[in-house]
């Protein structure tokens, strides 16, 4: 079906109210992406706090932060954040930074009132366990494997070179005991204590892309023979305990917003399918707590939700479908008839989960059929906000009469198209696109017309060269006081 270009308009800008009682002021949410700027510290920083005054101008129904780490040895890059310890002496300073950031992402010296009406983003945390694909030696000693629900290392290799970079990568994780376990939930509930204090609305579980809470959720990965695995039932215990102690803290008649990003698929043999997912939504749902189950799928075996970093789309055809939009949005559909079919009286709060897909769109056109096609009731934009800032100002707007991110590939990386190494191409797409998210925080615009390894040199090596000069001119001299020992005499 055909819509207008003030139909679309309407759809998008409509205010949504979430089970727990605060509103969005559209539909649009800056979705989740790595941003890798924390190298220094765990903690978030001007770039930061830069780049999120900046999105927070753009008229976003909702903006999420990147991937908060709750295990300080379980990182997914060295630029990580990671949650304060409360036994650093510098936990109060890590505090104020969060609630820094949270102030930025609101766009205003305090957060709105979730009781008047919307007039600035709400501000979600998206909390994260890296668990088996947290790389070897981020945040923990090189040899020391990570923790994951059974022995199963990630795989995924379909080449002798794959299997190499794997085995140089990624370790076979330490099954966890229960007391580990334990710990988690507790990382993560006092992850959502964190981002309460610091002022954001509510956090997302990070329950997709293969990371610890969709390795338990997956008959791939969970192997285990006691209360945590086996049944699909067994393997969401442990989602089911974290949304239940983080709710036991905060009640949804808090305003305090939850949601879990869930796989639609592992995308890969023996791995979570769309089924036991849809069956994940239907108990979420009835299970209560939930505001908004946001969609994607893949892992690292198979990162289909980094697609987009192989190959940009072409341009679209507007007033035609286009099949690179919406990634996930077949699922959505399924999961959002799930949920409309169940009786309110089945609901904890009378009220279901929204559903949010991610992934792939790119134009206002494919945004407004996510949601009038009754797909979704959100729309999660990455890394065209990467590329323009302020898209939403433009979705919405009614004078335009095509909007939409900007058409574009990444020079310099056909290059890397001859190795074959399955993550590689996804992965320079993610560093390529967080060059552009560090010029933004540097207070510029970004160029997605900037060459990869210029981009690279300016935002990555160029600064660190700098920022360690006096260590790397030690080591220089050392070494020429070393030759002129052994040549000079």
């Amino acid at each position: 079906m055909t819509y207008t270009k003030d139909e679309q308009v309407d759809c998008l800008s409509q205010a949504v109210t979430f089970p727990c009682g605060i509103t969005a002021q559209n539909r649009l949410a800056k979705a989740p992406m790595e941003e890798i700027f924390s190298f220094v510290t765990r903690d978030p920083n001007h770039k930061h706090f830069n780049l999120y005054r900046t999105w927070a101008k753009a008229n976003w129904g909702i903006i999420f932060t990147s991937n908060v780490m709750v295990s300080s040895s379980h990182l997914g890059t060295p630029g990580d954040i990671v949650l304060p310890d409360p036994q650093s002496p510098s936990y109060q300073q890590s505090l104020d930074a969060f609630s820094t950031w949270a102030t930025a992402a609101h766009g205003s010296p305090a957060p709105p009132d979730p009781s008047t009406s919307p007039s600035k983003p709400i501000a979600i945390m998206q909390l994260c366990h890296n668990g088996r694909q947290s790389m070897r030696g981020f945040g923990r000693p090189f040899f020391q494997p990570p923790l994951a629900p059974s022995a199963i290392r990630v795989d995924g290799a379909t080449n002798m070179l794959e299997k190499l970079a794997n085995t140089v990568v990624f370790q076979t994780p330490k099954a966890m005991l229960e007391s580990d376990i334990d710990q988690v939930v507790e990382n993560f509930v006092y992850g959502a204590r964190v981002a309460k204090e610091s002022g954001f609305d509510g956090v997302e579980l990070h329950a997709s892309h293969g990371y610890l809470l969709a390795q338990f959720m997956s008959p791939r990965t969970n192997l285990r023979i006691d209360s945590y695995g086996g049944s699909s039932t067994a393997r969401n215990k442990l989602l089911f305990r974290i949304i239940d102690d983080i709710r036991k803290l905060y009640p949804s008649s808090t305003g305090f917003c939850l949601g879990v990003k869930l796989n639609s698929s592992d995308y890969v043999k023996g791995g979570l399918n769309e089924e036991d997912a849809l069956k994940t939504v239907k108990n979420l749902a009835l299970h209560g707590g939930v505001d908004f189950i946001d969609i994607s799928g893949g892992s690292y075996e198979n990162p289909i939700f980094m697609q987009e970093g192989q190959r940009e789309p072409k341009p679209p055809t507007y007033g035609q479908p286009n099949a690179r939009e919406a990634f996930f949005q077949v699922f959505a559909r399924q999961a959002r008839s799930t949920l409309a079919a169940l009786p309110a009286s089945s609901l904890p709060s009378g009220k279901r989960p929204l559903i949010m897909v991610t992934g792939g769109l790119r134009t206002r056109k494919g945004m407004a059929e996510a949601v009038l096609s009754s797909s979704a009731d959100l729309v999660g934009i990455a890394r065209p906000a990467c590329v323009d800032p302020h898209l939403p100002l433009k979705i919405l707007d009614r004078d335009l009469e095509r909007a939409g991110a900007p058409v574009y590939e990444i020079r310099g990386a056909s290059v890397f198209k001859k190795l074959p190494i399955g993550l590689l191409l996804p992965g320079i797409s993610t560093m390529f696109h967080t060059v552009l998210l560090a010029k933004i925080g540097q207070g510029l615009m970004p160029d997605h017309e900037i060459n990869f390894f210029v981009g690279v040199w300016q935002v990555w090596i160029w600064p660190l060269i700098c920022y360690f000069r006096w260590k790397i001119l030690l080591i220089l001299a050392g070494w020429v006081a070393c030759l002129w020992t052994v040549y000079g005499s």
